[in-house]
């Protein structure tokens, strides 16, 4: 059986701040909708980011809602969340990583969204999610730069 590859996204930002300060304001919940164009609103179950937390999220206008587990969390440089259920969600795979690295009088962010298409949008990819996806990630890692701006 023929599988399609797993379509990678990618956007990176470069801040003037700590990793550290950097990972605090990228997790948490009352940021999020801060710097993520595509959430709305946001609540961390559990007591804190570590594996095995769940994320609710709630879209913005057209964007899906969806819950999230926490698979990996390195602290300060690096997150894993993993979908485990969706409102209107197209993927039946959707893995979000943000990668935090020093750089020279900063950090820097790489946002990274692995996916699966479900169904028939599977096909309609590069037509449809992705473009969005490619999008959001884009203004996603603005709104982090201008938030350290």
């Amino acid at each position: 059986m023929y599988r399609r590859p797993v379509p990678v996204l990618e956007r990176q930002a470069t801040v003037k701040a700590t990793a550290a300060a950097v990972f605090d304001f990228l997790h948490a919940p009352e940021q999020r909708p801060v710097w993520d164009t595509s959430v709305d609103l946001c609540r961390l179950e559990g007591e804190g980011v570590a594996p095995g937390s769940r994320l609710h999220l709630r879209g913005r206008r057209k964007a899906p809602s969806w819950v999230g587990e926490y698979v990996e969390v390195v602290r300060p440089t690096r997150s894993v969340l993993r979908l485990v259920e969706g409102v209107g969600m197209p993927f039946s795979d959707y893995r979000q990583t943000i990668q935090i690295a020093p750089a020279k009088g900063g950090a820097t962010v790489t946002l990274r969204v692995e996916y699966r298409a479900r169904g028939v949008l599977a096909l309609l990819d590069r037509f449809t999610v992705r473009g969005r996806l490619d999008r959001a990630l884009r203004d996603s890692a603005r709104g982090i730069e201008m938030r350290f701006a």
